[in-house]
């Protein structure tokens, strides 16, 4: 029998194994990119949560920093910090569809001299894919102090 005869089926075994490694190779770039694609998602979906509690903070801090001299409290015998507000949920604009933000507030009231000091915990926890695969949660929190003073200025009463 002849040489050339014995070594016929060599070149297809040979391009049947590449063909099956380059297969698999293109199975594991499209699954890699996959799954960059939904990390990205995940990513951007974190961003817009962590900035809807950031969003919530800004306005727990309207609330009891009242730069708008609206709080009852203030009055001129004996000026008070305001009092914190209920925990609520708090409605962003369409931007942050799918994103709820509720946000918390603590204080602690003291008097330093005559002036009455109020330090305030302030807690935002945004949420947002609630009840999917991969629900996503940012919680922001800020503490702050405010003074007021009976011998200050009215209408603020701002301590010196």
């Amino acid at each position: 029998m002849c040489r050339t005869c014995l070594e016929r089926g060599f070149t297809l075994v040979t391009a049947l194994f590449l063909l099956v490694v380059l297969a698999l190779l293109g199975l594991f770039i499209v699954s890699v990119f996959g799954l960059q694609q939904s990390s990205q998602a995940l990513d951007v979906s974190g961003t817009r949560t962590y900035a809807g509690a950031q969003a919530g903070i800004e306005w727990a801090l309207m609330q009891v920093l009242d730069p708008d001299n609206n709080d009852p409290l203030l009055v001129p015998a004996n000026p008070q910090p305001p009092a914190c507000f209920a925990t609520q949920a708090v409605a962003l604009g369409s931007a942050f569809s799918g994103i709820t933000v509720s946000v918390s507030c603590s204080v602690t009231t003291t008097t330093e001299l005559n002036r009455n000091v109020a330090v305030y915990l302030l807690t935002a926890t945004a949420s947002a894919g609630t009840g999917t695969a991969f629900p996503i949660s940012r919680q922001v929190t800020a503490t702050v102090s405010r003074c007021t003073d009976p011998t200050g200025a009215a209408p603020r009463y701002s301590c010196p």
